[in-house]
């Protein structure tokens, strides 16, 4: 359990009490959660016991699991999870008859309907279209937009999808903390499940997330510990509500139990030269020392100017060349967009021009977002390849989807270990003769319905569910956006087996990951942090976004950072963007002749 930890790693894993573990990047975070995880795991008491680990994103979740399969760690007592899909699973789906607007059903919107919402709201009260709408609640149910105007557009958006039986991942958090709230016996079934919370990625945790947790420490009288993980240089969630509590304030969250604080120091995934390039931007006084295979390696680190915006795609083509040719796999090499909306247009260009070179980008993705679906989870269980590495994952998914199709239809299939193989038989023996992506599916739910003599037609919430979630499909491919993404099967099936692939996301998108090499655009004040983050606000938080996301993007790279603060973008108002600010105060020796090459 405690092989190849150091010292520190060590003390936090054996810590027996609340814990704070403050992690730089490239510490071994995740090594230290996972072994942190399988040791409680191991020393439950109660076989009627649960431990919990709460991560940011499903891919961290993910990748908990597989290690703790590796280490051949029973998960049975396990759930691992976002906090949304959290409280869905614990909190909503089972007490929802308490809430009455969730009494009569629901289903949950995807973030794809979602947008479409907000700009019909934003067109509708005149507001530009790059305006950002916060629809998340603090604890006392107040929006948390600073505009009281784009406070009633968010309660608007909201009272609009409530009136069609819809709820997005805001509301999720908002009914689950009022349940808690109202109900003390949800509190209480709660605390005595659970002996461990892990939170992961604690500074990015909303003030109503920390309430939802607290209420549920709190309830437990410290029978239930707590133990989270993060870094607060890397808390780039400000704007929507992230918060890098301190100790003692979450200690008034969790029922004033001290909460001891581990660091972990060192870095075991850069270069010294990466760290000493992204350490300018750090805002504390830790010196972080490279101590991994990769610390004496010179590598490449850029900074382009003078590139216009319309030729970015030929210089990162060239630059993925280079990458490939010298050995680096299309998978640990990452392209950082400054907003979502690029990601689309910039894969298809790089697709164009790099056509044998496999591509991992959610802007090119046919399926909605909404990875809590039953139709998604469904779609990833008939369109992931079998594999021994995907074989436990698989048994996973399929018992996520019984207990869903269970509480939507109120059902009773079974979902212990012989029940799931069974379900697995079925999905590997359906292998539609259609080459058609949607029909495909399409097909393939209905056998699998067919032969659960399940009829969808009796079941008003799960039928619209898959209405909405072929209908969202459908959209994607009707917009000019999605024209000339293909939409046969096999494309389909790529979708879930494209960790092969150079991945093209956001900052947000890409927290948590590391690359051999990493390429960033749009480096420009106003994009990096966005305008949210600098009108109208103090200079001091401005530049501490600004920072904080230089430093996340800067500590993505194992050896490699190549950054672009491109020429030829403009303001609403035709004013040029110019470079970031701290991102131009930067003295470092880059390997500029590397760009004429």
């Amino acid at each position: 359990m405690l092989e190849g930890l150091n010292s520190h790693q060590i003390d936090a894993v054996l810590s027996k009490r609340n814990t704070l573990v403050i992690a730089c990047p490239g510490s071994g975070k995740t090594r230290v959660l996972t072994r942190k995880i399988a040791y409680e795991l191991e020393n439950l008491e109660s076989k009627k016991k649960y431990v919990v680990a709460l991560t940011f994103t499903n891919r961290a979740a993910e990748e908990i699991q597989k290690r703790l399969d590796e280490m051949g760690i029973s998960q049975e007592q396990l759930w691992a999870g976002t906090i949304h899909s959290f409280c869905y699973q614990w909190i909503i789906q089972p007490y929802s008859v308490y809430e009455p607007n969730l009494v009569h059903g629901f289903s949950i919107i995807d973030e794809n309907k979602k947008n479409m919402i907000l700009n019909q709201l934003k067109e509708k009260n005149s507001l530009p279209y790059n305006v950002n709408i916060n629809t998340s609640f603090d604890r006392k149910g107040h929006y948390l937009n600073e505009d009281r105007y784009k406070n009633e557009i968010a309660s608007e958006f909201h009272q609009s999808i409530l009136q069609n039986k819809e709820i997005d991942f805001d509301l999720i958090l908002y009914y689950s903390n009022r349940l808690l709230e109202n109900y003390p016996k949800i509190r209480f079934h709660l605390a005595n499940l659970f002996g461990y919370i892990f939170v992961d990625e604690y500074q990015d945790t909303q003030d109503l997330q920390y309430a939802i947790i607290g209420q549920i420490i709190k309830e437990s009288c410290n029978d239930c510990k707590l133990f989270l993980v993060g870094d607060p240089d890397q808390a780039i969630y400000e704007s929507l509500g992230g918060i890098a509590k301190t100790p003692y304030e979450i200690q008034g969250d969790t029922g004033n139990e001290e909460i001891v604080v581990k660091e972990l120091p060192g870095n075991y995934r850069s270069s010294q030269r990466v760290i000493d390039f992204f350490r300018n931007f750090q805002s504390t006084d830790v010196n972080i020392k490279a101590l991994g295979a990769n610390s004496e390696k010179a590598g490449i680190i850029t900074l382009d100017t003078v590139t216009d915006k319309n030729n970015l795609p030929n210089e990162f083509a060239k630059i993925i060349t280079q990458n490939i040719e010298s050995g680096v796999k299309p998978n640990e090499i990452c392209i950082i967009a400054p907003q979502w909306y690029f990601l689309t247009p910039l894969a298809k260009k790089l697709k164009s021009l790099l056509p044998n070179v496999p591509f991992d980008a959610p802007g090119l993705t046919p399926l909605p977002r909404n990875k809590e679906n039953l139709w998604w989870r469904l779609s990833r269980l008939f369109l992931t390849e079998i594999t021994p590495e995907t074989s436990l994952n698989r048994f996973r998914w399929i018992r996520q989807i019984i207990e869903q199709i269970n509480t939507y239809t109120n059902g009773t299939l079974g979902f212990e270990h012989k029940d799931c193989r069974k379900y697995l038989r079925l999905i590997n023996s359906i292998k539609p003769r259609e080459t058609e992506g949607v029909r495909y599916l399409e097909i393939a739910f209905k056998s699998f319905f067919e032969a659960l003599e399940i009829d969808l037609n009796i079941h008003p919430v799960l039928n619209d569910q898959l209405y909405a979630f072929f209908k969202s499909i459908n959209k994607r491919y009707e917009s000019k956006e999605f024209d000339g993404i293909p939409s046969d099967v096999n494309y389909f099936k790529s979708v879930f087996s494209a960790d092969k692939g150079i991945v093209i996301n956001t900052c947000h998108g890409v927290k948590g990951e590391e690359f051999e090499t990493v390429i960033a655009f749009g480096l420009l004040w106003g994009y990096v942090p966005h305008w949210s983050s600098i009108i109208n606000k103090p200079k001091y938080e401005a530049q501490s976004a600004s920072k904080k996301m230089l430093y996340v993007i800067g500590s993505r790279a194992k050896t490699n950072l190549h950054l672009f603060a491109e020429q030829g973008r403009t303001t609403i108002n035709g004013f040029p963007y110019r470079i970031n600010e701290n991102l131009a105060e930067v003295s470092f020796k880059y390997d500029n002749e590397f760009l004429t090459k």
